[in-house]
Formats: structure tokens, C-alpha cells, sequence
């Protein structure tokens, strides 16, 4: 992983923090600079091979990063893109820049390369070098590397199970009963069909591939449960993981689950994918699973409502003798991204922030502050319009009612009426330029902002209870930020107290008065936990005893915290039975990068039993801005 490499002058990095503080907050995430300093990068995609591509032994290949000048100097043709450390791949220790790179401007940065000759998993980590010879790189402080990873696998590899080949064989289910493979497309009660040579999200043609789309309501899902399958030693599963290309809008999370005979439904991997331009080399170990007759189910559910979701498994296949599958693909042109003339930036819910309760039939304004962050001014022929989920009776298009300038703020309102139905309730929104085209926030300005509501008998939230007196017994409540005073929290050094997060290896409790301000530059008022762990450490809660119901999942939404930007961790919920901590399949492991993401656990696997859930968080290098958010943590 990355590694800090020493600043030479403490001196330098204290004026830059204590300009920062002066001048306030850090940019919005879609700025290209987080401070202000001569040499700094950041790092933008993977063009070509992507973290985890396999190539077989002595194939020559070509990496090619994408880097944003972010510092205020002009990188010329005297600088260079140099090797670091790890395995340098043959690729030479030197490359010049190709060409000159001005402040904000971006440069795709290439060199040959070839897979070393014994199978393993190779790793080489880059920075760049000015014109005087001192290297820089990524990060908050311009000192991190950025890599190439590859897979080189065995020379004996099989496939044992082909689940393209079997897709028809399984049974395809929604939450709307069955759904029929191959039928309909589209369909909203989700659609799983075979593709013969899908296109993957960096344009490059693949295959064969299952494309599937969950139940079109939020949260939905779709799964296929296969026939049995005989697990040997040295089974991998494997498959290409992404969004259809141009389904700009898809935010998914993939899971292999499994069935043993009639015993209950576990989840043995995960991964949350959202639509980036990037594909994912799944390779999940199968040993756990040796010897057994598995019914294998692939899952895929929505991290919000489906609208856009289309999820493809490319060349889904268990394969043995160590070797991954699918065979790499070239990547292909990164996927066109729209001009960079309209685009926005959240900046925070003026009001009724995610989950805030309101009476049926209230009538309110919902207040979003955006900022243009496009190169173009937005007139008054700019419309505010909504596109998917709950309207909640707010008109649409709505003029704006003045023009915004580049790198300026608006504050966006809609009239809205809460449903008469109690339940929750969120209505997605974008903005439409004069050309009747729909742009929003994200990668490419394409994702939409929402409001996000609770309907009840009463506008007023539950209230939190008081924590426990000393000494009482205390049961668990299904709310995570409930007496937390009667949560035994540990560290790696033993255990710790409750309260400030001044120091390393604590916990503190973030009510919903006080807001936590997250990545995504939103504050959000709902109770929640921040955790802040030791170097390569941890910090752990132990929860109250609880017996865990059918249909039980853990949910929360999580992230760094805002101006965290070196933040690297881990997220782990498992449970203490028997003096044993075990842990859930799905990790979680989350990085500085603008977004958070709503995160579920299937606890069916403990179903009927009474444990104690653990919630921990594992720094993954140095601490120094790990401070992990786990928003309105939960057992629904």
C-alpha cells in the first residue's frame, strides 16, 4: 500500500496547515488543489491496467496513469516520471514528461513494461521528479506514490464452472417474485440476461458476460442461485466486475453468496462498484468452501434507488490450479467524459438533511447550495429538474432565477410535499442546461443530489436514549450510537475510554445536533461514530447482547471525515460469541475521495442467536487523517 515518505522541513507543511486554517475550508473534492504548493499531483485513473490485470508470464504491456497538476508550477518537459520502489517490471527508472503540464491541467503519463517470468503479484510504486531533482508525488502533502499492480498467474490452470454457461440453468429472483433470464429488457421488476460481447465501462469489448439490473425501487436487488457445485482445493471464483458502459448513473454492490443443502444464505465476498470508467478483477478463494456441495448465488443490489443500475459479471467462472481467470483484456480508450462546460458540485444541504422527519402532507422547501465548478455561466435558460424516485409533488423544470459564474455558489429550493404514506422517501435531482441536456455532480457531472426524508406521525425524530448507569445490563437496541457508555471500545494497546478524538486509538460519539461534516462536503445530523486508530492499528466496540431476528442486516453510511484527506481504512462488522470475534465477508475498505457510500451486512448467517455485534475500523499504514465515520450505524 502507500507509504508517507518524509517531508524534508517540518516548516514548510506547519505555514501550509496554518495557511489552510486562515483561509478555511478546504476546496469542494472536485478542485483540482487541496492546498497551495509549487510541485504537488493527484491521481486521476488507471487508463490502462487497472489494480489486479493478469498477465501471463513475460507479456510485454504498457501502464499509463492519469495525473493532475495540482500544485501552482508548471511541470515542463524536464521533469520526469520516476520508479520508486517494489518491482520495477523491467520498465526503465526514468521517463521524461511528454509534454508541458500547466497548473489544473491533466497528462496521461506511459511506460513499457513487461510480467516477470514466476507467477505472484507484483507491485511497482512511481512519483515524479522536478527540474532540480526532488521527487513528489500524490496525497495532502504530495509525498504519497502511485503504482502498478498485476496478477501473473500459474501455468495449469481449468475452469471448473462456467456461470455463463449455466446462467439459464439458475433461478433469477427479485424482490418482485421471478424474474425471467433473457425476458424483457427493460423490465422493473429487474432484468438478467446473457451478453455476448459486452462493452465494459472503459470502452473495451469483453465477454461472454451476465448483464443484470436490480428491482427498480430503492434499495432493490437481483440474484441467480446456480446449481450445486462440488468446491475442490484450489478453487477460485473469478469474473471482470463493472457497469454497462455509458450506464453513467449505476452505483451497485456485487456479492457472491452461497447455500450449503437447506442451511441459511452467507455472503462470501463483496464489492461496492459505482461508474467510473474502471473495471474490477474479482478473485475470491474458495477454501473455505472445499469439499462441499454449493448452491453459488450471484447478488447484485442498489446503493440507493436502481434507477440506472446495470451491473455485468464478464466471464463469471470458478477456475483451480491457482491460475486467475478471466484471461486480461486490453483496456481500451477511457470512456468519453462529458465537456467539462456544465458541471456541479454539492456543497451541503442548507435543509432537512438526509432522514429528517416530517409530518404526512407537510408542506416544505428543500434548500441544496451547489457550486459551479464547470468553465461555463449558467443562465436563467438553466433549469433545476427532477429525475428519478420520489417527486414529492415539487415542480419540474424550475427556471433559475439568476446566472451563476463559474467557481460561484446558488442556492437551489424546490416546494415540496411530504407523502401522506409513512416511510422513507428520496427524489433525485439534476440541473439542465439550455440545450435541454441534464448535468449534475460526480465523475463526468453525471450523478444527481437528492433529498431524503422520513415520513411519520410526528415531525420529531425518536428520541435517543439517556445512557445506562454503571453497572445495569444493558440490551441491544438495533441503534449502534444507543449507549455507547456501556460499549466495551478497544484498541490494539487494550482498552480505551470513550470521548475526544484529540489523541490515537478513539471513539467518539457525533449526536445529531452537533452534525458530522463528511468527505462529501455534506453535514450530516444523524448520531453517529468516528473512530480514529493507531498507526497499522485499530479501534473496536464490543455492543451489548442482542439476538439477532430473520431477514436482519446491518446498514450505515460510511466515510473519512471532511479534510481527511490522507484517510485510508478498513471497515469490519462482525461479532463476539463464545469468547470468538468473527468476522462478516464483507470489508470495507474506504479512502479520501469526495463520496461515502451506504454499506449493508446480511446477518442471516447468525440468525437465532444471541451475540455481541462489533463494529472496528483498521488503519491501513500511517493514522495521521484516519478519522472513520460510521453514519446512523444500524441493524434493520
Amino acid at each position: 500500500m502507500k507509504q508517507m515518505i518524509k517531508i524534508q522541513s517540518s516548516k514548510i507543511i506547519a505555514a501550509l496547515m496554518i495557511i489552510s486554517m486562515l483561509f478555511g475550508i478546504f476546496p469542494a473534492a472536485q478542485s483540482v488543489s487541496a492546498y497551495t504548493i509549487c510541485d504537488a499531483a493527484q491521481f486521476v485513473a488507471d487508463v490502462t491496467v487497472p489494480d489486479g490485470t493478469v498477465f501471463t508470464a513475460g507479456t510485454v504491456f504498457t501502464k499509463t496513469w492519469r495525473i493532475r497538476n495540482v500544485g501552482n508550477c508548471t511541470w515542463t518537459t524536464s521533469y520526469k516520471l520516476v520508479f520508486s520502489y517494489g518491482s520495477q517490471m523491467g520498465a526503465p527508472a526514468v521517463v521524461n514528461m511528454p509534454t508541458t503540464v500547466l497548473p489544473g491541467q491533466t497528462v496521461d503519463l506511459s511506460v513499457n513494461m513487461t510480467a516477470p517470468s514466476t507467477a505472484g503479484t507484483y507491485q511497482g510504486d512511481w512519483m515524479l521528479q522536478n527540474a532540480s531533482g526532488v521527487n513528489f508525488g500524490i496525497g495532502v502533502y504530495a509525498n504519497k506514490t502511485f503504482w502498478v499492480r498485476i496478477v501473473v498467474p500459474g501455468s495449469s490452470s481449468t475452469t471448473g464452472y462456467d456461470f455463463d454457461a449455466n446462467a439459464a440453468s439458475a433461478v433469477w429472483t427479485s424482490g418482485a417474485g421471478t424474474v425471467v433470464f433473457n425476458g424483457t429488457d427493460p423490465n422493473s421488476a429487474g432484468v438478467a440476461k446473457a451478453l455476448a460481447t459486452p462493452v465494459l465501462e472503459n470502452g473495451v469489448v469483453d465477454g461472454p458476460a451476465i448483464l443484470v439490473a436490480p428491482q427498480d425501487v430503492y434499495g432493490g436487488y437481483i440474484q441467480g442461485v446456480f446449481p450445486g457445485y462440488a468446491v475442490q482445493s484450489g478453487d477460485r471464483f473469478t469474473s471482470i466486475i463493472n457497469c454497462e458502459y455509458n450506464a453513467t448513473n449505476c452505483f451497485v454492490n456485487f456479492k457472491l453468496k452461497y447455500q450449503i443443502g437447506s442451511g441459511p444464505v452467507q455472503t462470501l465476498w463483496s464489492f461496492a462498484e459505482r461508474y467510473e470508467g474502471l473495471y474490477y478483477n474479482a478473485n475470491v478463494d474458495l477454501s473455505s468452501l472445499v469439499g462441499q456441495t454449493v448452491n453459488f448465488i450471484l447478488y447484485v443490489d442498489t446503493a440507493g434507488y436502481a434507477y440506472g443500475d446495470r451491473a455485468v459479471w464478464a466471464s463469471p467462472a470458478i477456475v483451480n490450479g491457482g491460475a486467475p481467470l478471466p484471461p486480461p483484456v486490453t483496456p481500451g480508450p477511457f470512456p468519453p467524459v462529458p465537456t467539462s462546460c456544465d458541471r456541479a458540485s454539492f456543497i451541503a444541504d442548507v435543509n432537512y438533511p438526509d432522514g429528517t422527519y416530517v409530518a404526512p402532507g407537510t408542506a416544505f422547501t428543500k434548500i441544496w447550495r451547489i457550486k459551479n465548478v464547470g468553465s461555463c455561466t449558467w443562465t436563467t435558460s438553466y433549469s433545476l429538474v427532477f429525475v428519478s424516485g420520489s417527486q414529492m409533488g415539487g415542480a419540474s423544470p424550475i427556471p433559475l432565477t439568476m446566472t451563476v459564474a463559474p467557481n460561484t455558489t446558488v442556492d437551489l429550493s424546490v416546494n415540496l410535499i411530504a407523502p401522506s404514506t409513512t416511510g422513507n422517501y428520496r427524489g433525485y435531482w439534476m440541473l439542465r442546461n439550455n440545450y435541454s441536456q441534464n448535468f449534475g455532480i460526480g465523475y463526468g457531472g453525471t450523478q444527481a443530489w437528492w433529498v431524503d426524508i422520513n415520513v411519520s406521525g410526528s415531525a420529531t425524530p425518536v428520541p435517543t436514549p439517556t445512557s445506562t448507569p454503571s453497572g445495569s445490563v444493558v440490551s441491544f437496541d438495533g441503534d449502534f450510537t444507543h449507549n455507547t457508555d456501556s460499549v466495551a471500545w478497544y484498541d490494539g494497546n487494550g482498552s480505551i475510554v470513550l470521548g475526544s478524538e484529540a489523541s490515537e486509538g478513539t471513539v467518539r460519539k457525533i449526536t445529531n445536533v452537533n452534525g458530522i461534516k463528511m468527505e462529501d462536503e455534506t453535514t450530516y445530523y444523524q448520531n453517529a461514530l468516528l473512530m480514529h486508530p493507531d498507526d497499522n492499528g485499530f479501534v473496536r466496540g464490543v455492543f451489548q447482547s442482542y439476538t439477532v431476528l430473520s431477514g436482519d442486516t446491518f446498514a450505515a453510511k460510511i466515510g473519512c471525515e471532511f479534510q481527511k484527506h490522507t484517510c485510508d481504512v478498513i471497515y469490519r462488522v462482525g461479532y463476539l460469541k463464545d469468547g470468538i470475534i468473527t468476522y462478516f465477508a464483507d470489508a470495507f475498505n474506504e479512502v479520501y475521495e469526495g463520496t461515502t457510500r451506504d454499506v449493508t451486512v446480511d446477518l442471516s448467517s447468525i440468525a437465532g442467536q444471541t451475540v455481541q455485534l462489533v463494529l472496528e475500523v483498521q488503519s491501513n499504514g500511517e493514522n495521521v487523517d484516519d478519522y472513520a465515520v460510521w453514519l446512523a450505524p444500524r441493524v434493520e
